[in-house]
């Protein structure tokens, strides 16, 4: 055990490849949780992301009239390929020793449970069976199994929003792998409500040491460690720093910082001033080329995940300090030569520059790796009377699809539950898919709350810094960062959330998404300075009259 430590330590920018031929355990992904530089690579051993969830069954042809509006009593369900009632839906129902179980995955092969979502629902029983075995390896009531910590302690298992909401409207969370060589079956006796679970589908012949609550008791010490570092407020990141200080951007102008050697970027970070902030945020936008080719480019403020406010963010991959105004991501970005990283103005105010830096420590480059990639686009004053599947980004190539990060400005005025804008389900099509192979059950649900509230709340895997806009009129962020639970792809990934509001409002929109992808992709998203440009909507005729 302390040789395999001391590797990991030594090849921590160097990749998986060594673990290879290791088995897929409890230890293993949790270590590889933590490294950030496992993503910068293709998987190994190779694997396809894969959702059981309770999205509605009646969604399984696509048919542009189902996006239509009829004025009805009561609420709006949907219909069709955009049907809404993602509750209380099975793969089947069977009989096991005189009980009804509701099998909620059903999945044959080597795996790995890498992320549950569900809301709050304590009653039944939620059981585990693994290999086929007839006992289930883990039973537990649903809220202890996930969100609680009968299983696993935060930062593996929590609730959110925050700990003020009450727990029957906070979605619950759950993160701690659970690997299977054959076969994983999950079953909900005595209840059901809505729910996703993601999971890792491995190559067949891939070695897996499936998971057991012996396990789990021996790793305690690790899951501290992990949990730790997935929490930590000040990442330790090695490397050299190039660095920019006190310098004041004019209109138009920008600054590059350049790296050179074969490398990779393990930090960047932004100390910004300006008069106004908030518009400075979303007009100072942050572009990097890597070997020649630009991937990035993104407002500041969408890169960390506030949007345009004055907020902060506190997950694993992205922190911003709203106290001194502290910007930074901690992905790793390979490079095999060269790296640039610039920064624009391209407001019409002067923006300050207190500190630019990019750290880079040395990176083995080879055939599995693949550059950072980040795109951004903003829908303005959209409509959203037809629902619609709105297309995040589509990528061509191969790579790992890692994040995304979203701000909303609705501007609905109606009271109680009926100003929510996300009743939208995210559909992710992998390698030409027809049937997406995730097919979420809500916004809210993607980024790991419920119900809509409007608290905040910040953990390594999703946050929402601002979310009043959820119930009024107003301004939200939602984050999520996939660590176990990102998407590879081979030859294109294709992410869409359906948008549709139940009441028929007009909202701003913007979405930015993050992935690693090879030097020859493309992806549908382009550069709009002109979006940048605009003034961020404060009020909400900020955005009705534009």
């Amino acid at each position: 055990m302390t040789i395999r430590i001391a590797l990991l330590s030594l090849i921590a920018l160097g990749g998986p490849a060594l673990l290879a031929a290791e088995p897929v355990s409890l230890e293993s992904l949790l270590k590889e949780m933590a490294d950030r530089s496992v993503l910068t690579r293709v998987p190994s051993p190779a694997y396809y992301a894969k959702a059981a969830t309770s999205y509605d069954r009646v969604s399984k042809v696509k048919n542009p009239a189902d996006g239509m509006y009829v004025e009805k009593k009561g609420r709006d369900w949907g219909k069709g390929w955009f049907a809404n009632r993602d509750f209380g839906q099975y793969v089947r129902v069977e009989k096991n020793d005189g009980r009804t179980e509701n099998v909620l995955m059903d999945d044959q092969g080597p795996g790995a449970i890498v992320r549950w979502w569900a809301t709050a629902n304590n009653s039944g029983t939620i059981r585990i069976y693994l290999d086929g075995a007839d006992e289930p390896v883990i039973k537990m009531k649903p809220a202890e199994l996930v969100g609680g910590d009968a299983l696993a302690p935060y930062p593996f298992s929590f609730k959110a929003s925050d700990d003020k909401t009450n727990p029957d409207w906070r979605g619950h969370d759950l993160y701690l792998p659970i690997p299977y060589q054959k076969s994983c079956k999950v079953t909900w006796e005595g209840g059901g409500s809505y729910y996703q679970i993601g999971y890792r589908k491995y190559a067949p012949g891939t070695k897996v040491k499936t998971f057991t609550m012996d396990q789990l008791r021996q790793a305690k010490g690790l899951m501290k460690r992990i949990g730790t570092k997935l929490t930590s407020k000040d990442p330790v990141v090695r490397g050299e720093t190039v660095t920019r200080s006190a310098l004041t951007l004019a209109p138009q102008a920008s600054t590059t910082l350049s790296l050179t050697g074969a490398k990779a970027i393990t930090r960047f970070l932004v100390q910004i001033q300006a008069e106004d902030y908030q518009q400075a945020l979303r007009s100072t936008v942050v572009t990097m080329t890597f070997d020649g080719k630009q991937t990035v480019w993104i407002p500041i403020g969408s890169l960390v995940g506030v949007g345009y406010s004055d907020e902060k963010n506190d997950t694993f991959y992205v922190k911003a300090d709203n106290t001194t105004r502290t910007l930074a991501t901690y992905y790793v970005m390979p490079f095999q030569n060269s790296a640039e990283v610039t920064i624009t103005n391209h407001g019409d105010q002067e923006v300050t520059l207190e500190r630019a830096e990019a750290t880079a420590d040395d990176y083995r480059w080879d055939d599995k790796s693949r550059y950072f990639h980040a795109t951004w686009f903003e829908l303005r004053n959209i409509s959203t009377q037809n629902r619609s599947d709105l297309n995040y980004v589509t990528v061509l190539g191969s790579g790992r699809y890692v994040g995304t990060a979203i701000t909303i400005f609705n501007t609905c005025t109606l009271k109680n539950n009926q100003t929510w804008w996300g009743e939208g389900d995210d559909k992710v099509y992998v390698d030409g898919e027809v049937f997406p192979s995730i097919f979420g059950t809500g916004t809210e649900d993607y980024f790991g709350y419920a119900y809509c509230r409007p608290q905040r709340y910040y953990t390594p895997f999703i946050s929402q810094p601002r979310g009043e806009g959820n119930k009024k009129w107003g301004y939200t962020n939602n984050n999520r960062y996939h660590l176990l639970d990102d998407i590879p792809f081979t030859e294109s990934v294709k992410f869409d959330m359906e948008i549709w509001h139940p009441f028929r409002k007009h909202m701003n929109y913007a979405a930015a998404t993050f992935f690693y992808a090879d030097a020859d992709s493309t992806n549908s998203v382009m550069p709009n300075v002109a979006s940048v440009k605009h003034k961020v909507a404060l009020h909400r005729d900020d955005v009705l009259d534009k």
